[in-house]
């Protein structure tokens, strides 16, 4: 009786779960440097991210939907923050290091805008992904939906992945451990890390296969 349960149980949620290996593609976008799995080609949107000092740094929002499932991948682009801070009308700004304020502290900044969203935080810890450092949380909201959020900094760009699923569905795993980060030559990096934070990186091409998933990959530039 208890096998037939569980059988039963088991095929309630394959029906009713995420289509794991059928829609779900390998995105890439080498433009930004980074590529993670998602349940086909996201909506790309070119926006504006206000860091904590409140200058605007360039951004781009990448959107897609599974059923009643939304994947978000914020890239915000610092790479260019001294001259963004330099510009701005408060120009006392770029003598006192506030555009490196803005880069160390993004992550933290990051974080601290979904926390003030409400809901109940159920998690909040320090994460990596590729042994770049960054911050994992998840959140119940009021209507019972999940969000669960990672956030990472690397090579002066910060990268928001943020996945909300309906009540009763489990982590997207799928989705927060597929992120990985490639160099100005397209390849796939990785890195060890040590105790105090340092990373290396570890020697050879780290090409992600994509399984038997679809690989798309944007031609935005």
């Amino acid at each position: 009786m208890r096998f037939k349960k569980w059988l039963a149980l088991s095929c309630l949620l394959l029906l009713a779960g995420p289509s794991y290996g059928q829609r779900w593609i390998e995105y890439l976008d080498r433009s930004q440097f980074f590529g993670i799995n998602l349940p086909g080609a996201p909506d790309v949107e070119e926006i504006g991210y206000t860091s904590g000092t409140g200058a605007v740094f360039p951004a781009r929002l990448y959107a897609a939907r599974d059923g009643d499932s939304l994947y978000k991948v914020t890239v915000v682009d610092f790479t260019d923050a001294e001259r963004i801070h330099a510009e701005r009308d408060d120009r006392t700004s770029a003598s006192s290091g506030e555009w490196l304020k803005d880069v160390r502290g993004s992550v933290a900044h990051a974080a601290w805008n979904f926390r003030k969203r409400g809901g109940e935080v159920t998690y909040d810890a320090w994460s990596d992904i590729e042994r770049v450092e960054g911050h994992q949380l998840q959140i119940t909201n009021e209507d019972q939906s999940r969000t669960f959020v990672g956030i990472y900094l690397h090579n002066g760009r910060l990268h928001i992945l943020e996945a909300t699923v309906p009540p009763g569905w489990p982590p997207p795993m799928h989705f927060q451990q597929s992120l990985r980060f490639f160099d100005e030559d397209g390849v796939r990096v990785r890195y060890d890390l040590d105790i105090n934070g340092n990373t290396t990186r570890i020697p050879g091409s780290y090409e992600y296969d994509g399984g038997r998933s679809e690989v798309i990959e944007t031609e935005a530039n």
